[in-house]
């Protein structure tokens, strides 16, 4: 997969076509795949922001929204195809961060030279090309990052040779650190590993990105998960965080509201019997890991789990999770030692890690959210008239 020389944004992400099927294997009789006998899904473009600081794990994360999401195309029910881009603003500042927090919040260079990547999804077949450009990351653990820290030398020379170079000033590079709301149909600010609450320049940097997209595409679909969802909270509502007397890691349940039975129940996936999802569910269980929380509910968000767990906006345009939709099993057990340092279990003893290894391989409801998600995002697109901008092709059932 290249990158177009002409795209504005090639440094950080790939167009790509969302039905190639890159997994075509000419030595099987293939008949069965031809365009005409497939049903024509409707493809959307998904932009997520990664907002982990120096983590040696920035690769896994997003493999695990690429196989979550190439596991839902799969799905009988699912009628989307969804292509993915991926931004990292946590470790795309390193050249941008001007004025008295330069050394202090500004971030390294990656010293792969790649600032960002896209996933293609296709009959459930994925490809991704920017696994080379994460070379020269820190080994810090993902959870314990303050989020911005003094720079290395090396780091430092980085900022000075860009100077020199010419490259371009704070104000048009950042730009193409985050997401161009028009070139996309849902924005995810996905998880992190620094306090929401910190006044470092990267989160600002965000915070703001949301305040303007809010302000200039105020029907635009945002998710929030995780770091995402309080990101969302604090900025959107005044929801207040606040950290945790006992963290969440593994697969737990979460009531449903009255307004969450409704969202996800009511107006379940249209491709099951009678408009309504096939299981009516009273709770959902999602991966956790996180150590603060929405200790208040932000203004003008409706509560959809209990104890604010996910929160969908008056205006219908922002939904938030504090779970981790998108993470399997493979994804979680990278942060498995975590049970040691947040609950205090030993795990050289083989039964406390067999016992956290089963809370992080329950059977968890993340493919059937994001799919309500999808079908959200599909429904705010069609009351904007704007589904024959996305797909002029009728959905064959």
């Amino acid at each position: 997969m290249t990158v177009p020389t002409d795209s504005p944004r090639g440094t950080l992400h790939h167009e790509v076509n969302p039905r190639q099927n890159h997994n075509h294997n000419h030595n099987q009789d293939n008949t069965n795949d031809t365009p005409e006998n497939q049903p024509t899904k409707i493809p959307l473009r998904i932009a997520i922001l990664l907002n982990s600081y120096r983590s040696p794990h920035i690769s896994s994360i997003r493999d695990s929204y690429t196989r979550c999401f190439a596991s839902l195309t799969q799905s009988p029910t699912c009628r989307f195809q969804p292509a993915l881009s991926f931004f990292y603003p946590a470790d795309n500042f390193y050249c941008c961060s001007q004025g008295p927090h330069n050394e202090r919040d500004g971030c390294y260079n990656d010293g792969g030279g790649n600032n960002g990547g896209s996933a293609e999804l296709s009959n459930g077949a994925l490809s991704s090309d920017c696994s080379n450009g994460f070379g020269g990351r820190s080994s810090s653990d993902d959870s314990e990052s303050d989020g911005g820290g003094p720079k290395s030398e090396a780091t430092r020379r980085t900022r000075v040779d860009d100077a020199r170079d010419n490259k371009p000033s704070s104000s048009s590079r950042m730009k193409e650190f985050l997401p161009d709301p028009a070139e996309f149909d849902l924005i995810v600010i996905g998880g992190g590993n620094a306090d929401p609450r910190k006044r470092h320049a990267w989160i600002l940097r965000v915070h703001e990105f949301v305040r303007q997209t809010r302000r200039e595409w105020p029907k635009k679909k945002m998710v929030g998960v995780c770091w995402g969802h309080q990101t969302l909270g604090l900025v959107m509502g005044g929801g207040e965080v606040g950290e945790m007397r006992l963290p969440e890691l593994g697969v737990t349940d979460s009531k449903l509201t009255p307004a969450g039975l409704r969202f996800f129940n009511d107006r379940g996936p249209p491709s099951t019997a009678g408009g309504k999802a096939e299981e009516n569910k009273s709770s959902l269980r999602l991966h956790q890991h996180h150590r603060r929380q929405l200790i208040s509910t932000p203004r003008n968000f409706h509560q959809l789990l209990a104890n604010n767990e996910c929160l969908l906006s008056h205006d219908n345009s922002v939904l938030t999770f504090q779970g981790h939709p998108e993470k399997d099993a493979k994804a979680a057990k990278l942060k498995i030692r975590d049970a040691a340092r947040w609950w205090g279990w030993d795990l050289n003893d083989p039964k406390a890690m067999e016992e956290v290894k089963g809370l992080m391989e329950r059977e968890h409801d993340g493919n059937w959210v994001w799919e309500r998600v999808l079908e959200w995002v599909w429904e705010g697109l069609r009351e904007e008239g704007k589904e024959d901008e996305v797909n002029e092709l009728e959905w064959k059932l």
